[in-house]
């Protein structure tokens, strides 16, 4: 594996885990790049490339898996808050439109 592809994998992941999303965003284009450089460096029809490709999938895919469930987290804990809970919409009731005494 190329060392600039295993140094920003690295960061991206420390990056996520601590949920800096700036520098996520910025790491999760840097890969590609790097990912692209080092697949284009290689001669047509090397195994490498589609190890590179699958090492890109995964590291992006467990990228948003990640971020994903790290902001579902925090809206939910946003919405245990009592005082927050007033600024959070809650569902419309349906109101009646007809009334029947029988």
């Amino acid at each position: 594996m190329n060392e600039s592809l295993s140094r920003i994998e690295k960061a991206l992941r420390c990056a996520v885990e601590k949920q800096r999303y700036a520098e996520v965003q910025r790491l999760v284009l840097e890969f590609c790049a790097a990912a692209e450089s080092h697949a284009r460096s290689l001669p047509p029809g090397d195994p490498r490339i589609g190890e590179i490709a699958e090492l890109t999938r995964e590291v992006l895919q467990w990228t948003r898996t990640m971020v994903r469930s790290a902001r579902e987290s925090l809206a939910q804990q946003l919405r245990m808050i009592p005082k927050v809970k007033r600024y959070i919409p809650t569902p419309a009731v349906p109101r009646r439109l007809m009334h029947l005494d029988a």
